[in-house]
């Protein structure tokens, strides 16, 4: 749960089933471009699904059926990774995706795949009526004298009751953004006009505070118009990645594109920051730091974090939270020399930006459950 009392101080399928760690220590492209949607193919989907209901069972370690019980915490698995912050479903949608709970293991042996149309529906559509509600509350701004608190961690959180419930879980959402994006502004400006920070309650800073708000606003949107765009092939990727999830916390989907992405980041001498990453609920998680590499030589990024947003040294952050890892890895690849700036969260809710120099990574052999990095 965060406080968001104005705080004291600035900063106090060759491969269906595959590992799911990625190294972050991509070949140089283009930096901060993000990955090209994959086209949406009606029968290779099929296939894929008919492929996975026949080879998971068959060929995975736990041998478990795909019946009704695994249909259960493949849906359970699916809806987490579809609203993983549950910042826009209301249980009304919950209700009505809860229909397909039971019949995944019937869509896949049938080739007929129908949830992730649905969940995709109904998804696109609380997009949409959360982006109208953004303006409308920060033109009206917030007290920032009342004490209020955001739950941030989202296994203690339910789904919006009603679309009130949901607008007022934004409000919050928002004014963290907000006071964060202020102090930030604030920070920077005070560097050169101390005097600016003998006062750091918003209501002093006036200017500061509606450049905070015009950051958060462009941030939001951004972020929303990203989501909505999420392609067909997107959610049926989540959909099979749940599948596959479903058998074993380890074991995911890796579509045909990223296969391709895991096949190059597996050659021996790579550029980037040195980081084992893997998707985990939506949100890019830290794995490992690769020894001798430019994220273990700068000395902040550690196992556990959560990277949030990605920025080029002179350039505005990118938000990555609930993006797919293939499209946030085009935000972090780039050339040796270059600067990244990792918006991070520390497992004890703390906030921080690192700022790493890519550089390239010699990657020895290692194991990592049960995968050789070479």
């Amino acid at each position: 749960m965060k406080h968001l009392a104005p705080p004291l101080s600035l900063r106090s399928l060759r491969a269906f089933v595959a590992s799911s760690l990625l190294l972050l220590a991509l070949t140089a492209e283009c930096p901060a471009k993000p990955a090209a949607p994959e086209e949406f193919d009606a029968d290779r989907n099929q296939l894929i699904a008919l492929i996975l209901s026949q080879q998971l069972p068959a060929q995975h370690f736990s041998h478990e059926a795909l019946d009704d019980s695994l249909s259960r915490k493949a849906f359970d698995l699916y809806l987490r990774q579809l609203d993983p912050r549950k910042r826009f479903l209301l249980q009304s949608d919950v209700k009505q995706l809860n229909a397909f709970a039971t019949h995944v293991d019937d869509e896949l042996s049938r080739g007929n795949v129908v949830l992730p149309d649905a969940g995709m529906e109904v998804l696109n559509d609380r997009i949409q009526q959360v982006e109208k509600l953004i303006d409308p509350i920060l033109n009206q701004g917030f007290d920032f004298e009342r004490k209020e608190y955001l739950e941030i961690e989202p296994k203690n959180l339910a789904f919006a009751e009603n679309i009130d419930k949901l607008q007022d879980r934004w409000r919050l959402s928002l004014k963290m953004q907000v006071l964060d994006a202020y102090f930030d502004v604030l920070e920077a400006k005070g560097k050169e006009h101390p005097e600016l920070l003998q006062q750091i309650a918003p209501q002093h800073h006036p200017a500061e505070l509606q450049e905070a708000i015009k950051k958060v606003r462009e941030s939001a949107h951004r972020a929303l118009s990203r989501l909505g765009r999420q392609s067909r092939q997107d959610h049926y990727d989540r959909y099979f990645d749940a599948v596959a999830r479903a058998f074993d916390p380890h074991s995911d989907y890796m579509a045909p594109t990223s296969k391709e992405d895991f096949d190059i980041q597996m050659s021996g001498s790579l550029e980037g920051i040195g980081a084992l990453l893997r998707e985990d609920d939506c949100l890019i998680k830290v794995i490992r730091i690769i020894p001798g590499s430019a994220a273990e030589k700068q000395g902040q990024l550690q196992a556990e974090d959560t990277i949030l947003a990605v920025a080029e040294k002179t350039g505005e952050p990118v938000d990555i939270s609930e993006m797919r890892i293939r499209e946030a890895v085009g935000y972090i690849r780039g050339p040796k020399g270059t600067e990244v700036r990792l918006t991070v969260q520390k497992p004890d809710g703390r906030k921080m930006v690192i700022p790493i120099i890519r550089d390239v990574v010699q990657i020895e052999e290692t194991y990592v459950k049960g995968t050789v990095l070479r």
